[in-house]
């Protein structure tokens, strides 16, 4: 046992901490890549996430346009419904007074008509 030099003893002590630490390097190692290949699958998931909330978001600007695009047309129904019935009213009116009432009536539905009228155009693109 006294061949056996301490250099060669220390030599060996240091050979083993070399592959014990390399041993740690390369487990910690495939940790990184299991830790890594998790990041990326989350991003394209996040990423996938991101595109369904902005296509929803479009979808909800277009559903916000076509629902005022429809209030805009019953407004407008509701108004040649009254001019209807305001003429109607005009031709059997029975004095005078009910007349000019009916007369000022009608003047405002029109014009709320010709309100709608342009709204309607200006939302579905339709401009004279």
């Amino acid at each position: 046992m006294k061949n056996i030099s301490i250099n060669t003893v220390l030599q060996s002590i240091t050979l083993l901490f070399l592959i014990i630490i390399g041993y740690f390097m390369f487990t910690s190692n495939s940790n990184w890549q299991i830790i890594t290949a998790e990041l990326k699958k989350a991003k394209k998931e996040l990423q996938l996430a991101t595109d369904s909330i902005m296509v929803t978001q479009e979808q909800l600007e277009r559903t916000k346009h076509e629902f005022q695009q429809m209030k805009v047309q019953k407004d407008f129904l509701i108004h040649t419904r009254d001019s209807l019935l305001l003429t109607f009213q005009r031709n059997n009116a029975k004095d005078w007074e009910d007349l000019q009432n009916i007369k000022d009536s009608i003047a405002r539905t029109n014009e709320k008509l010709d309100k709608d009228r342009l709204l309607l155009e200006g939302l579905f693109g339709l401009h004279r």
